[in-house]
């Protein structure tokens, strides 16, 4: 057992990347993050995904993350597919956010508030009694590969005595680099992408090594 869950980010383009990366890694995590963007919240446009396709092929559970400008009318897509339980959605994409937190919970997902690097997390307060998880971004959403804000450590950490209930996960810069001053503040979970599925190692092979640092940091 690791302090720190590793959720997979799975960002694709197409049905059978998602396929092949979420059949990498579903014997060695419990759950999956599938990105989607929708190329006008965020610059890049991913794989939209068909329901059908995670009810029929994907064996463990799944939250996504919606980088996308309308929220709620992306997450009532995927209202039957068991496979899902958490809707990250991000405070900036509609000024309605509260309506739209009410809303994905009377599906019975759990709902996670996702804040860009420049979003000051006290906008948590206001929600904090009807949220079950934040998600900071280490990045500016939508791309991969792209250097970590170091300023996100801190934040964590605010975040845990400030809101000592909420689940608490970061996206972006995941890495072997960064992993050990990550795992340091004690997040709840990490959402790797590219340093999982973009290098010559087998995905499996790169969680088991994240974990490794994940265990030394918990010992320093």
């Amino acid at each position: 057992m690791h302090n720190i869950e590793i959720i997979p980010s799975i960002l694709v383009k197409t049905e059978q990347e998602f396929l092949t990366q979420s059949a990498a890694v579903s014997d060695c995590v419990n759950m999956i993050q599938l990105d989607i963007a929708d190329g006008i919240f965020v610059p890049n446009t991913t794989w939209h995904p068909d329901p059908d396709t995670i009810t029929d092929n994907l064996e463990i559970d799944c939250e996504l993350h919606l980088m996308v400008s309308n929220p709620l009318e992306e997450a009532r897509r995927f209202e039957f597919v068991d496979q899902i339980k958490r809707i990250l959605i991000h405070y900036e994409s509609t000024p309605n956010i509260e309506h739209v937190i009410g809303a994905i919970h009377s599906y019975g997902w759990e709902v996670g508030l996702v804040l860009k690097p420049e979003t000051p997390i006290t906008v948590i307060d206001t929600y904090n009694e009807e949220i079950d998880a934040v998600m900071l971004m280490g990045v500016n959403p939508g791309l991969q590969g792209q250097s970590f804000i170091p300023e996100t450590l801190q934040k964590i950490i605010t975040l845990h005595k400030t809101y000592p209930n909420l689940f608490i996960s970061l996206d972006g810069a995941v890495n072997e680099q960064t992993i050990i001053d990550i795992a340091k503040t004690h997040i709840h979970a990490v959402c790797p992408g590219s340093a999982i599925f973009g290098n010559n190692n087998s995905p499996k092979q790169n969680i088991q090594n994240m974990y490794t640092l994940i265990d030394q940091a918990s010992k320093q």
